[in-house]
């Protein structure tokens, strides 16, 4: 719940900064403003629905069953519990790589990466390809839809 909380928090800040980017649609169609004040407008209706649904749970959980079956789920939970940590790495060292290597490899590691992070380590180069073809798509959709012109490696 604090991490949701915190979540918000940022997602919160990151939407008022990017408010001041500027108009997100112009005369001549979509401005740079647009991308961030949609990603930062989404993120805090997505963490105000994980909230919700956690303070929901939180309220059914002691209705719910015995103590004995908590206690059988919670290794499955431990597992699972540090992958949120390790999406804030990631979007961390997307965020510092993202101008320095570009568009194609910042994006392609993080997209990769967080592939890895909710599935197994089986069929990489399937997963490689789907990789590529989640960023192949995004940059059309940049370049073309969106007008923004990304970092690439090459200049």
């Amino acid at each position: 719940m604090v991490f949701l909380c915190v979540t918000l928090a940022v997602s919160a800040g990151y939407l008022v900064t990017a408010l001041r980017l500027g108009a997100p649609i112009a005369e001549s169609g979509l401005t740079p403003a647009f991308f961030p004040i949609l990603v930062g407008g989404a993120a805090i209706v997505f963490c105000s629905i994980l909230i919700l649904q956690a303070l929901r749970a939180e309220r059914e959980a002691p209705a719910k069953g015995a103590p004995d079956e908590e206690q059988d789920e919670a290794p499955e939970n431990e597992a699972q519990g540090y992958t949120h940590v390790w999406v804030v790495v990631a979007i961390f060292f997307y965020i510092v790589a993202f101008r320095p290597l570009g568009y194609f490899i910042s994006s392609g590691l993080f997209v990769f990466a967080l592939i890895l992070l909710f599935s197994n380590v089986e069929k990489l180069i399937l997963k490689g390809v789907i990789t590529a073809a989640i960023v192949g798509v995004a940059y059309v959709m940049f370049q073309q839809l969106f007008g923004v012109r990304l970092p690439t490696l090459w200049g």
